[in-house]
């Protein structure tokens, strides 16, 4: 029950926002609003001030404003032609259009700021000294001549402290020199590191901290758990190899082709052996012993001008990643059957209510983000196909036909009703095989 009622909170914030700024910006332009809607469908409760009628409807999955002569083809008395919307110029049309996913990306960038001054949950090797552990052969730190070991001093100049600084400098520098100095030994070298850009588009420099391999947690009907490992175990040896970080871990347990292998483990102090045959999970193609890493994290704040600096960045990866996503599925890198709806969206609020209030509000921001970005999109029915004809309309100089308007909305509406199918289908297929997708993501 909580978590349906955070999810109608949320839907609620996101499209209040979306619909006052159409209000808004409808009243500024002398438009008249007969109705201010949360929800669609049938009326739960509301109020009448002046020429407004506000109200809260069944369904909660959307809202809207409905404007004074907003259908061209819609009747509109002489005393009412002045603050029609049709009758509005091209310009104040397309603020009161836009004014609503605008407002959704306002709130996006309002809010993770929010959410660093607040205190946000961060791994914590992010506040160690920036020392190179795991080299990835033929990318960019291998390329540099970056070694295991090594300790970043510099970069073009700056003192770096932490790899928290180390991680920001890189990822804002794709495909642009890094002249780097760094401590091997006690020996002082110069580098110089070209990160490669990810699919969202921040570099990557291709080198990793230590990530110490403990047990966090055992995925039941998997070797590990039969064999005694326990949550808290550190893995120290697999069979003759010494493991002193998690990639490591996951190499030897997914190169042994389901082989029987000694695990030493460290548990208080003490060393026991284990002798574990990984097994082959098929829906995900690799072997795996059946454990998950222990959570690294530490609670952090940041001052006012970092959380901005944070902020603004974290934005431009989750705007990012949305269009690779979207880029993913249109070339097919993707399946449709990642695609989540209202249930996910409401079990992914709960769980983030859950973990605190700051993780709640990122995963606002990055829903408002999202539904910002998504209704700029040139598609029928959404704001930004409304946007799209106003463009034509500016170049043709006329205001578009009716029925093609009309016609080409019914056709949005159509793919948008077979996207909440596809979606919703993919939520229920989830909720059906709940536990064998665990298995699949579990180590």
């Amino acid at each position: 029950m909580t978590t349906i009622i955070t999810f109608i909170i949320v839907l609620g914030v996101l499209i209040f926002i979306h619909e006052l700024g159409h209000f808004a910006v409808a009243k500024w332009a002398g438009v008249g609003v007969e109705k201010f809607s949360l929800g669609f469908g049938p009326k739960l409760f509301g109020f009448t001030r002046g020429e407004t009628e506000y109200k809260v409807s069944l369904l909660p999955l959307g809202g809207f404003v409905k404007m004074t002569g907003e259908g061209m083809d819609e009747e509109v008395s002489d005393d009412d032609r002045e603050k029609s919307f049709t009758h509005k110029p091209l310009s104040k049309r397309v603020a009161i259009v836009a004014a609503g996913p605008i407002m959704n990306l306002v709130l996006a960038v309002v809010l993770l700021p929010i959410t660093y001054m607040i205190g946000v949950n961060v791994p914590a090797f992010l506040e160690r000294a920036p020392e190179v552990g795991i080299v990835i052969p033929g990318e960019a730190g291998d390329n540099a001549g970056l070694k295991s070991g090594d300790i970043i001093t510099e970069i073009n100049g700056d003192p770096v402290e932490d790899w928290e600084a180390l991680v920001m400098k890189i990822a804002l520098s794709p495909e642009r020199e890094l002249k780097m100095k760094i401590n091997r030994g006690g020996e002082m070298l110069d580098k110089a590191l070209t990160p490669e850009p990810s699919k969202s588009g921040a570099g990557i420099g291709g080198f990793f901290p230590y990530i110490v391999p403990s047990v966090g947690s055992l995925h039941k009907g998997y070797p590990a758990e039969a064999a005694g490992i326990q949550a808290g175990d550190t893995i120290v040896k697999i069979g003759d190899r010494s493991i002193t970080d998690w990639t490591e871990l996951e190499d030897s347990v997914k190169k042994s082709e389901g082989k029987t292998l000694r695990f030493v483990v460290d548990r208080d102090g003490s060393r026991l052996s284990f002798d574990i045959a990984p097994k082959l999970n098929e829906e995900a193609g690799v072997y795996l012993i059946g454990i998950t890493r222990a959570s690294d994290m530490v609670f952090k704040r940041y001052g006012f001008f970092s959380s901005i600096t944070h902020g603004v960045s974290k934005a431009g990866e989750m705007s990012s990643l949305l269009f690779t996503t979207l880029k993913g599925l249109v070339v097919g890198d993707y399946s449709l059957k990642t695609l989540g709806g209202p249930i996910m969206i409401a079990k992914v609020v709960g769980q983030a209510a859950e973990n605190g209030f700051s993780e709640l509000l990122t995963f606002v921001a990055f829903l408002s983000l999202q539904l910002g970005i998504i209704n700029l999109f040139p598609i029928p029915v959404l704001d930004g196909g409304h946007l799209f004809f106003f463009g034509l309309e500016g170049i043709t100089r006329r205001q578009l036909n009716e029925r093609f308007i009309a016609m080409t909305q019914q056709v949005g509406l159509v793919l948008l009703l077979l996207l909440m199918v596809v979606v919703t289908w993919n939520d229920i297929m989830r909720l059906e095989f709940v536990d064998k997708l665990t298995k699949i993501i579990g180590f």
